[in-house]
This record gives structure tokens, sequence and C-alpha cells, in this order.
């Protein structure tokens, strides 16, 4: 199960009024969060697909805190209009080298890779709603493989042109020269190998015949969070084919937009309802973030069974927000096993975190870190800063470039 958010926030009174807002949504939906968890013990993930468009280095901060903390991930969302192929691909960038400052779609492997996931503005995905002004662009599938994106997260996309003849399905599109190239598409299957330009991953659609309307899988104010809707989540059956016995609830929200209903009470009502039913025989819940939902459908498709806890970071690596936290600007430049290297972008003081490892913080006027490990042992520590104090003290060589440099004793 994931949520996926089209997450909007607005700079009509100033950047720094939008990150404090972001900020205190987030604090707000970690109080819902942190008293649930699946069958493997994590929280509710919450995939913010932030709407890059609003370049605020603040929202994409606070997000990428959360993300830290263990609550979600952060994707990409754009509203755009009157694109060419070249002039799309170019607010494509602009959104990850922000993002990446932060640790967002910037995997956290030896060689870190831009890899994404999207969510269309206006739903308007491949100008799906053959409006200029909403996209305008006829090749954007193409245009996000060629930047990274793993998969798409917009539909269903119900009342609009933008809404695919295809429902329920996970599947590979094919991008051609004509708006709207998703509308079909081929299914990823057990044992078949990748076919298209991007895989649309969608969400519940159907009638729900008791509620007497379409359950569109969407968690807004005018369709609030209810216990009832997980039946028909369940029924439209969202699967890999070939693995029918994993079931893929995908549900999208407009966090911000509707606030009072998504940080509702409901929603952890919500949660609970899904903890009773889905977590006993013969279910297990899984709360996923998009990119987990994408991971454990590529290993469905290359014959994997079993618990698919095993296959959150198949395919794509975790950003490096979710393994290291700064609060300035950043950039890294290898993680692994045997070798951890970053900078900052910005240098000035700076406070560096690590979510696992021999060191927990540092501190100090930073410019670059880098650490050689050897079975999760540091064995050498280079940093380029002043004023530099280590939590906790290094056993090993440690060279400071620098005026000063401390380490934090905790005997």
């Amino acid at each position: 199960m994931a949520v996926v958010d089209h997450f909007e926030p607005g700079g009509r009174n100033g950047d720094n009024a939008a990150a404090e807002r972001v900020a205190s949504w987030c604090a707000d939906y970690r109080k819902i969060a942190e008293r649930h968890q699946d069958a493997d013990g994590r929280p509710p993930q919450h995939t913010w697909f932030y709407r890059l468009e609003y370049l605020n280095p603040g929202c994409i901060q606070a997000l990428s805190q959360e993300a830290y903390r263990g609550f979600g991930e952060v994707e990409f969302h754009l509203h755009h209009g009157h694109d060419t192929h070249e002039t799309f691909a170019a607010k494509l960038q602009a959104g990850l080298t922000l993002s990446n400052q932060f640790g967002a779609m910037l995997t956290a492997e030896a060689k870190p890779r831009r890899r994404f996931a999207y969510i269309a503005g206006n739903w308007s995905l491949d100008n799906g709603t053959f409006d200029a002004e909403k996209s305008g662009c006829n090749t954007e599938l193409i245009a996000l493989r060629e930047a990274g994106c793993f998969a798409d997260f917009t539909f269903p996309a119900i009342g609009t042109r933008a809404q695919p003849r295809k429902t329920n399905a996970i599947y590979y599109a094919t991008d051609d020269p004509r708006p709207k190239s998703y509308d079909t598409g081929v299914d990823v299957e057990v044992g078949r190998s990748p076919c298209g330009d991007l895989m649309i991953v969608q969400g519940p659609l159907l009638f729900d015949w008791a509620a007497g309307n379409f359950e569109s899988s969407a968690i807004e104010n005018s369709s609030p969070p209810s216990a009832h809707r997980l039946e028909s989540w369940l029924r439209a059956n969202v699967h890999v084919s070939g693995r029918p016995e994993w079931v893929f609830v995908k549900l999208h929200t407009h966090g911000l937009q509707s606030e009072e209903a998504f940080l509702s009470e409901q929603l952890g009502e919500l949660f609970e309802a899904m903890e009773l039913k889905w977590s006993r025989p013969p279910f297990r819940l899984h709360f996923v973030t998009a990119r987990e939902m994408y991971n454990i459908i590529k290993a469905a498709e290359a014959g994997n069974s079993g618990d698919p806890n095993s296959f959150r970071d198949f395919d794509v690596p975790q950003p490096a927000n979710r393994v290291i936290w700064c609060d300035r600007p950043w950039h890294l430049m290898s993680y692994g096993p045997d070798e951890v290297a970053l900078r900052i972008l910005d240098p000035g003081h700076a406070s560096i975190e690590f979510r696992s490892g021999p060191i927990r913080s540092v501190k100090g006027k930073l410019r670059r870190l880098k650490a050689r490990l050897d079975d999760q042992r540091l064995v050498d520590l280079v940093i380029e800063g002043e004023g530099v104090v280590i939590d906790p003290p290094p056993q090993c060589p440690v060279d400071v470039t620098g005026s000063s440099f401390s380490v934090h004793d905790h005997r």
C-alpha cells in the first residue's frame, strides 16, 4: 500500500512561509503515522511528489528530513505547459538539480544516479488532456525515461480526458508522436522482458455499488479516508500478471489542499483498519513508497516470489536522503559498504547525520568528507573543514584540513 501525494505548496506568502507550512504539515502527519506499523514493523510510507515548478529549497529540505526520519520519500511532480521535448527535458533537469542537493532522487550507491518517479500536473502526462497549456509535449514518456524516471504514478484520472482506456493495471507504455501514448500498453508479467518507454503504475478505479459512486483511490476532502473503501481497493486486484498474490493498492491525495481530511483522525482510523484487516492471514500488509512499490513490481517481473519486504530496494536503491541528513545543500559522491563520500555545496557550518555506520554525526564548518570502511569498521576518515566535531570519536586515523579539530567524548 502506497500513498502518492500531489504535494503542492504555494509561494503566495513567501518562500519561508511555504517551507514552514510544509514542516508543520509533516509534523502533524508524523504524529498520525508513528502510531501505526505494517507486518515489517514500518510506519505508513508517504511519497511526496513535490511540485518542482516551484523551486523552493526550504520545502525540499523539510521533506528530505522526513525521508531521513523514515516516513517516506520525495519524488517529481510538475505543472507545465506549451513545452517541446527540449523545454520539458530542461525543466526536469532543473528540478532534479535542486532536489539532488538535498539527497532526493539521487541513489545511495557507489556511483549515485538520478532516478525518480513522476506524477503529471493536471493529470496531463504526454499531453494527455490535449491542452497545450497543461503540457504541449507529445514525447514526455521518452523525455522522462531519458532523465532517469523509472515509473509514472499519475493515474487514475477519472473525469478527465487524460484517463487511459486501460485501468487497474501495471503496464509499459510506448511513446509515439501523438498525445496520450499511454492509453494502452503491455502488462508487466512474470518472466517477460521489459518493453516500451515507461512503466505506468495505476491505482484502483471501479464502481462502488454500496456507496453508489466511482472509487478512484483518492483521499481528498471530497472523498475522505474510510475503512469501508478497503474492500473496493482490494477488489480492483491490481497486480503483476502471473503474481496475483501480490496486490498493489496505490492511493493518491493532494495532501496540502485536502489537509482537513488527510490529517484528520479518520486517516489514523484508516491505517488501523488496514492493520486489522490486512495484517492477518491470508494477508500481510506492507506500507511502501512509490519507489519501493516499483521495486517489488520489478522483483515480481523477474520471477521472484515470497515476502515482498525482501525486495523494497530490488532495482532502484534508496535515495541519499534516507541514509544521510545534512542541514545545508550537499552532494553525495559515493555510498557503499567500503566508502562514503560527500561534499557541501554551500560551505559553512553544517551538521551531517548518518542513518547507520560507525559515525553518527559530524559538525563544523565543513567542505568535504570521505570515510573508508572495512566490514562496517571505520579505517580512514578525511575531512575538509574547521572546528570539526565527530560523534562518536573515531578509533582510526583522522586527516582534517582546517584550523581546528575536536571529538565529542562520551566517557
